[in-house]
């Protein structure tokens, strides 16, 4: 399947999202790399409401790291450009780009990893083709997601 690129959404920076000085706050960025990852499960056809109809797996997180650039304010329009960008036997590495959408400035990047394991037993086994089939269209390294990218303003 050829490359498709970063899965893009829009989010605006909340009330609930900013501290005492009027930035947002490092724990806000949590929310925006869920969004960004339901947003292309749903784009995949993999909305999550699905997998707790008949579940037979559990996607479970296992690691978060988020690095911060450049501070944003509340109702900053922001661009969330997501991406798979580690394909394991039974894990997935979703990673986020942050961007101020007005400037295109790099805000926040982060790296979500998350374990397939059954649900009877909670052991790790390996990520349905399904899933690795409906991703493939937004799987693509760190480089490559950041060489798509229109050269800042």
């Amino acid at each position: 399947m050829p490359l498709s690129g970063p899965f893009e959404t829009q989010e605006r920076v909340r009330w609930a999202d900013v501290d005492l000085v009027g930035i947002m706050r490092y724990s806000a960025f949590t929310r925006l790399v869920e969004l960004a990852e339901q947003e292309m499960m749903r784009e995949a056809g993999l909305p999550y409401s699905q997998f707790f109809e008949a579940p037979e797996i559990w996607l479970p997180r296992r690691a978060l790291s988020i690095e911060y650039f450049a501070p944003v304010r509340i109702d900053d329009l922001l661009l969330l450009r997501s991406y798979v960008s580690r394909v394991g036997d039974s894990s997935l590495t979703f990673s986020v780009d942050v961007h101020a959408a007005d400037a295109g400035t790099l805000v926040a990047t982060a790296a979500l990893t998350i374990v397939c394991v059954t649900v009877a037993t909670f052991t790790k086994r390996p990520m349905p083709e399904v899933i690795r089939d409906a991703l493939a269209p937004f799987t693509l390294t760190v480089d490559e997601a950041r060489a798509l990218l229109p050269r800042p303003r």
